[in-house]
């Protein structure tokens, strides 16, 4: 990353701490209080200091861009350089230099180098473990139980050895849908907080011949995406870690990928809240069915969805549904009608709009009834954040009983729903 574009993060983050100063007054409908005047003070002389660092930052850049032959090649150098370690890391030999106490070197210390600057962005610290070795990994480069090479008879990774470069298959995992379906993905987050801003639309009135108009004050008040941890822990044998294979390395990452994918994907669909992002299915706001226990699924209850969410006058920019396998399967069999002869899921769509099942919805109600959610909505509305790398936690010892090595991995990353009133739910259809 340019240096100036830090600085002008840096500077972002002292306007908002400004703005936040004025939004508290305005908000108790007061007004600034001398402390806050004096603090003002000092935020905007940091400001102006900024500012002249940033244009002088800015014009040596530019200057070495134009040495380069291009004005825009630093910006463009740094992605293709990112490429090319991405090309030629391996997550495998990374592990096995910290298993040995061998120095990084190479794409992988390059790869240590990049991750550890996202995370310094981002404002993410990771503290020091005596006895383990801490390592970073940008999570550009990733996209469970024990993986070992001959327990259980290849059961739990037997298959990745063998006398010539081992073919992989990947294992049964949910296919991830919120991306698909329109949610906004944002990594590379630095700082703290990300506020939404959400607003009501301001309202018109009617008036006679030379009347005051009424002012009117109409706050941003949306959900805030806040760093939120989460990790794993994963078990490889030695012997794995010994292979030098492409598919290996491969696979590993895929692991990853999948595991990290799946975590953010099913806390976004039903996630608890509190420590973790709260899911669609819990979340106060959206608007809910009239039904209240088991019912089977009609054209009536699909078509309930679209009417609650056209009468909160949500948007349309990216509506669709989402299900459960089993309830697309009943909706593929189901006639909309007595004659018309058309099925609930015709032609790849639901009712003429985008679907897509996965069988992280949760099956089931409090009562244990087999009963299937729907959800439908705009998922432009849904923004997953991500801050910082992938931080590795490498153990030598924890397993050495099993000749395996543990490694427990971190991220911080949160779900929000900007609007809410863009999506409804039917928690208690049947697949009958």
């Amino acid at each position: 990353m340019k240096k100036s574009v830090q600085l002008k993060q840096n500077r972002t983050a002292k306007i908002n701490e400004w703005d936040s100063l004025v939004q508290k007054a305005e908000t108790e409908n007061r007004s600034l209080t001398a402390d806050e005047n004096a603090n003002i003070a000092i935020i905007r002389g940091a400001i102006d200091s900024m500012d002249q660092e940033i244009e002088n930052q800015e014009a040596l850049e530019s200057r070495m861009a134009s040495i380069a032959g291009s004005s825009g090649s630093n910006v463009d150098g740094e992605e293709k350089e990112k490429e090319k370690v991405q090309r030629h890391f391996s997550i495998t030999k990374m592990l096995r230099n910290a298993l040995e106490n061998v120095p990084q070197s190479g794409a992988e210390k390059e790869a240590q180098e990049i991750a550890d600057q996202e995370n310094r962005n981002a404002g993410v610290n990771y503290s020091s473990v005596a006895g383990k070795t801490r390592l970073s990994v940008p999570l550009s480069f990733i996209r469970a139980s024990q993986q070992t090479v001959g327990q259980d008879g290849g059961t739990y990774g037997g298959s990745l050895v063998n006398n010539q470069a081992p073919r992989l298959v990947a294992g049964l995992e949910p296919k991830l849908m919120i991306e698909e379906l329109g949610a906004t993905l944002l990594t590379g987050l630095t700082g703290g907080d990300i506020k939404l801003p959400v607003s009501n639309s301001y309202a018109f009135e009617w008036l006679a011949e030379g009347a005051n108009i009424t002012p009117q004050k109409n706050e941003f008040n949306g959900p805030t995406l806040s760093p939120k941890r989460a990790g794993a822990a994963v078990s490889l044998s030695n012997r794995l870690m010994m292979q030098s294979s492409i598919d290996v390395d491969a696979k590993v990452r895929e692991l990853l990928a999948r595991g990290w994918e799946n975590c953010i994907n099913s806390a976004a669909i039903n996630g608890p809240g509190g420590i973790a992002p709260m899911g669609l299915l819990g979340l106060t706001g959206v608007s809910a069915a009239a039904d209240v226990a088991a019912v089977a699924a009609t054209f009536a209850k699909i078509v309930e969805l679209q009417g609650l969410i056209e009468e909160n006058d949500s948007t349309e920019n990216n509506l669709a549904y989402l299900l459960h396998p089993k309830l697309k399967a009943a909706l593929k069999t189901k006639s909309k009608d007595a004659g018309s002869g058309r099925f609930l899921i015709d032609g790849g769509e639901l009712d003429g709009y985008k679907y897509r099942s996965t069988s992280l919805v949760p099956v089931g109600d409090a009562a244990g009834t087999p009963v299937y959610p729907l959800l439908f909505g705009d998922f432009s509305q849904m923004f997953i954040g991500q801050w910082g790398a992938v931080s590795f936690l490498v153990n030598p010892y924890s397993e050495d009983l099993a000749d395996s090595v543990r490694i427990t991995v971190n991220t911080h990353a949160d779900v929000q729903i900007a609007n809410p009133k863009a999506f409804a739910k039917n928690g208690f259809l049947t697949n009958g």
